[in-house]
């Protein structure tokens, strides 16, 4: 496995459990996944740092996030795709300061959740998602590997999976997943794996 082409989830992690893995990884993998409990207590010590925030929110705290963010020196944080058309043109401006990533779906859900949630097969959300991301300047976006499939007509987005296990293991609370060959075989450009990660070097 490239690990170049992984970003490492420290979510579950303490913060200096976390400095830790970011020493001893971090001239291996492309960068590193936080949530909103950790990357506080992280900042700008290190390269390529992916907040995983999901931002959902009315245009101006959106953008405030997104400063902050900017300001701390974090690379890339992802949005929504449920926000409305305002929040993406207001967050277009920082595009070149920030690689913004869209979220559509969670790996979480099952096949009946676009549906219930949504009204919507999977597929006919993601026609509608990347286009938005595509035309606000979006860096990537965030899909299950088992979602590739739709997606292989999106040439400029960069296709970024989480849900990546290996073939031994539990999937947790993953529900679409792939292993890190199947998903590169069908078009990811970033891995995005915690545990499984380290089963694998």
């Amino acid at each position: 496995m490239d690990t170049s082409k992984v970003i490492v989830a420290l979510d579950n992690y303490s913060p200096y459990m976390a400095r830790e893995i970011i020493a001893k990884y971090s001239q291996q993998v492309y960068g590193f996944k936080m949530n909103h409990t950790l990357y506080p207590y992280i900042g700008k010590e290190y390269n390529n740092v992916f907040c995983d925030y999901k931002l959902y929110d009315i245009p101006s705290t959106v953008c405030n996030v997104i400063e902050h963010l900017i300001d701390s020196g974090a690379e890339m944080v992802t949005v929504n795709m449920n926000n409305n058309t305002a929040v993406f043109e207001a967050i277009e401006q920082y595009s070149d300061k920030i690689k913004l990533l869209g979220v559509t779906a969670l790996t979480s859900w099952d096949h009946n959740d676009p549906n219930s949630i949504h009204r919507q097969e999977i597929g006919n959300m993601y026609d509608r998602t990347t286009w938005i991301m595509e035309k606000y300047n979006f860096w990537g976006m965030i899909c299950s590997p088992r979602d590739l499939k739709y997606l292989k007509n999106v040439t400029r987005l960069k296709k970024i999976c989480p849900g990546i296990r290996n073939a031994d293991d539990m999937k947790q609370d993953q529900v679409r997943t792939a292993t890190p060959e199947e998903a590169f075989e069908n078009g990811a450009d970033y891995l995005v794996m915690g545990r499984s990660f380290f089963k694998s070097i």
